[in-house]
């Protein structure tokens, strides 16, 4: 089996926000390597935004043989050690679907064309192996293959946020641990609504997710009236 491991940080003003920490990249390296300290030495694969995407860190992880694709930007990435003609945009007009590529070692770094310069730091992925993005209005947009794993993977997150997201308890304590605990029992709700409707009982009563929550709800408050109102 294959695993893949996302490392997040949220963007926001607030005390823990990326605004917060963006001039301490050594914070961002941390929360990686505590997220992937179980995943050394099992050829994983990572894919980081750019606030934790950096050459030293994706280094310091091959050593380890924990592979990393990661999107880089010049304003939240740490861009130490990487070349800075390909942190430029070209002056040049370019079509969608070109790319350049700079090399060391296994680490390649690819700055590819799609209505704007994207990015990719990685040695998980030979920068010469073909992919494609596939648009729903423009068709498919040549790649390199990394490109293109990371965009697959990415979406992931994008779905699950997309159809889940309005049923996060909005609660918002001070404390930083109390916004873990109530984001954590958020997605082990969302989480075990993924699995109710992948179960024989999903074909017996075909709850809603705001019905499953209702009735998990009513369950753990003891209540004796379990029935989801319509």
């Amino acid at each position: 089996f294959s695993f893949k491991i996302y490392v997040h940080l949220k963007e926001g003003s607030g005390a823990d926000g990326l605004d917060a920490l963006k001039n301490k990249p050594q914070l961002h390296s941390m929360v990686a390597k505590s997220l992937c300290q179980n995943a050394s030495g099992k050829n994983y694969i990572i894919f980081t935004g750019p606030s934790i995407t950096s050459l030293n860190l994706f280094e310091e992880f091959e050593k380890q043989e924990i592979y990393c694709c990661g999107l880089l930007s010049t304003r939240k990435s740490d861009c130490t050690g990487l070349p800075p003609s390909m942190l430029n945009n070209s002056a040049t007009p370019q079509s969608r679907g070109q790319y350049r590529i700079r090399m060391k070692g296994n680490m390649s770094l690819i700055c590819w064309y799609n209505k704007g310069h994207f990015r990719f730091l990685t040695n998980a992925y030979s920068p010469v192996q073909q992919g494609v993005i596939i648009k729903r209005k423009s068709g498919e947009i040549p790649c390199p293959l990394a490109v293109e794993a990371f965009a697959a993977h990415l979406s992931y997150i994008c779905k699950y946020d997309d159809k889940y997201s309005k049923y996060f308890i909005s609660h918002k304590p001070n404390k930083t641990w109390q916004q873990v605990f109530w984001f954590a029992i958020s997605i082990a709700i969302n989480n075990a609504y993924i699995l109710y409707k992948m179960s024989e009982a999903y074909h017996v009563t075909r709850y809603s997710r705001a019905q499953f929550g209702e009735r998990l709800v009513k369950e753990l408050l003891g209540l004796e009236d379990t029935s989801p109102t319509h």
